[in-house]
């Protein structure tokens, strides 16, 4: 199972439980209050669609959490050009056998 180091979907968005705000202000770590509704989340914290309907636990959740802050920005950076160095390096050898066969196919003798 491949975990996104930053999942925006709406289904793991944490939420106002009492107005349905999604915003950034949601998930800082000092927020008492939503910005729209004034709703304690002390009381009521927010939640994701997945925590509300059981899909993950909130244990999980900060877990992925905190392994997208625990990699740095640099080396999620690294990662994603490795990976997209590796796809080009793929279709490269590819396309080049593709080209060699093609001009294999062609040679008359």
């Amino acid at each position: 199972m491949l975990i996104r180091s930053r999942d925006l979907s709406r289904l793991h968005r944490r939420q106002c439980v009492a107005c349905g705000y999604a915003g950034r202000f949601v998930d800082r770590p000092g927020q008492l209050h939503c910005p729209r509704c004034t709703c304690d989340f002390s009381e009521r914290p927010p939640k994701s669609y997945a925590e509300m309907e059981g899909l993950e636990d909130a244990d999980l959740a900060s877990k992925r959490r905190q392994r997208s802050a625990y990699l740095e920005p640099e080396q999620r950076d690294w990662r994603m050009i490795s990976r997209w160095a590796v796809f080009f390096c793929g279709v490269a050898i590819v396309a080049i056998s593709v080209v060699v066969l093609g001009f294999a196919a062609f040679v008359v003798r």
